[in-house]
């Protein structure tokens, strides 16, 4: 488990013990596996098949027992229509299933109607009580007819012990089935190349806005709001300051700027807040998918993987998504082998321009908070490239001083 990408527990030793085996058939069970090392336990969730032959893929091998060849269940086709059936998805014009590649945080198989890839399921590796916010948001969305997600199928949904809950049970989601949009490209992958090439960005970016505003109008229309209370702002602010400590123990140029920061967070926790709501939690590039023809899809509403669950579901303030998305243009500029300064800027100001026709005066009523939202991201920023690619770490730095200078 510790070598697979979705295992989240990298950073330290891993402590694991088997807390529940659900038996499908002779050949397959499901495996939730508790890491109880690192701060918090982790539940994953690990499927397995096994096979009296091991298969010519040696990387989908687990390992072997009891003459038995242990395989990683979401490559086996049976396995894979099982999924299917659990979520009420017909499974009787499926041909194929094949498991993506590139994923880090969970594993998702597509599957093909007569050679065309047409739907595709997500398993979600960690698990927590509670419906997944992905599955709660999306499905709303697209009920509610949004055309900036993909079509909701399904999900599946699990039960295990959990001492620590008066019923002695937990129950949460497994995993979820939409459709599959074929042709559909990485938002990062585009953008990152238009700003290697010096391309204009800017039409794409402004579509951009227009469908995070999208989003946001519907999500606000069909969950519940609530205006932004005295304890609502001393709770995110304080993640505000959270974050600022970690950063100053950990970067020294933030600590040098900490005095500057804690200012623009005064300003903004005093200014006029908007109501809160349900939203997407971590936008950037790499959460929208171009799709030929039919424009920008909206994915992965999980939330910011370090952030607690019961921080992901609570109604937030929409500026949150903006921010994350403008800081998402300022590091393909930063990436790219130039300086791209003008380039991010184009974005920048067509996306605040897409979102501000679609939702008048949603950012433009709060200029304050969006800043101080802004630099809480590139302050988390400066961290985590601290610790993963200092090499980096002047991307979201520069962030911080563009932020600060335009003051």
């Amino acid at each position: 488990m510790p070598r697979q990408r979705w295992f989240a527990g990298k950073s330290h030793e891993p402590r694991l013990r088997v807390l529940h085996i659900e038996t499908i058939d002779e050949a397959t069970s499901v495996y939730l596996v508790m890491d109880d090392a690192g701060d918090i336990p982790t539940l994953y969730q690990v499927p397995i098949v096994e096979r009296d032959v091991a298969p010519d893929d040696a990387h989908i091998v687990i390992g072997s027992a009891d003459g038995k060849v242990l395989v990683d269940a979401p490559h086996d086709h049976g396995f894979a229509l099982r999924v299917l059936a659990w979520a009420k998805v017909p499974t009787d014009r499926v041909t194929s299933s094949r498991v993506m590649t590139g994923e880090q945080s969970n594993t998702s198989i597509v599957y093909s109607e007569a050679g065309e890839p047409t739907i595709i399921a997500k398993l979600f590796r960690t698990l927590h009580h509670g419906e997944n916010p992905d599955v709660t948001l999306q499905s709303a969305l697209s009920r509610a007819g949004s055309p900036y997600v993909p079509r909701f199928l399904g999900n599946l949904d699990g039960v295990w012990p959990d001492t620590g809950r008066r019923s002695g049970e937990a129950t949460g989601t497994l995993g979820f089935v939409q459709e599959f949009l074929p042709g559909a490209r990485d938002g990062w992958v585009i953008a990152l190349d238009a700003a290697r090439e010096a391309r204009s960005f800017g039409d794409a970016a402004g579509d951009l806005g227009t469908a995070a505003a999208g989003v946001h109008r519907v999500l606000a229309e069909v969950m519940p709001t609530r205006t932004a209370g005295a304890r609502d702002v001393g709770a995110i602010a304080a993640g505000w300051r959270r974050r600022l400590a970690l950063a100053v123990a950990e970067v020294p140029a933030i600590a040098e700027r900490s005095r500057e920061i804690e200012a623009v967070y005064r300003t903004a926790r005093d200014a006029p807040w908007p109501d809160l709501q349900r939203v997407h939690g971590d936008l950037h590039l790499g959460q929208v998918l171009a799709v030929p023809g039919r424009g920008w899809r909206i994915v992965d509403f999980e939330g910011e993987p370090l952030r607690a669950m019961p921080e992901r579901i609570r109604p937030d303030v929409a500026l949150r998504d903006v921010a994350g998305m403008l800081r998402s243009f300022a590091y393909a500029a930063g990436v790219s082998a130039a300086d791209r300064r003008d380039w991010a800027a184009e974005c920048r100001a067509r996306f605040v321009a897409g979102y501000e026709e679609a939702s008048p005066g949603s950012l433009s009523g709060h200029p304050l908070l969006l800043e101080a939202f802004e630099l809480d991201k590139a302050v988390y920023e400066t961290v985590y490239e601290a610790r993963n690619r200092p090499d980096w770490v002047g991307i979201p730095l520069a962030g911080v001083d563009a932020l600060l200078a335009a003051r």
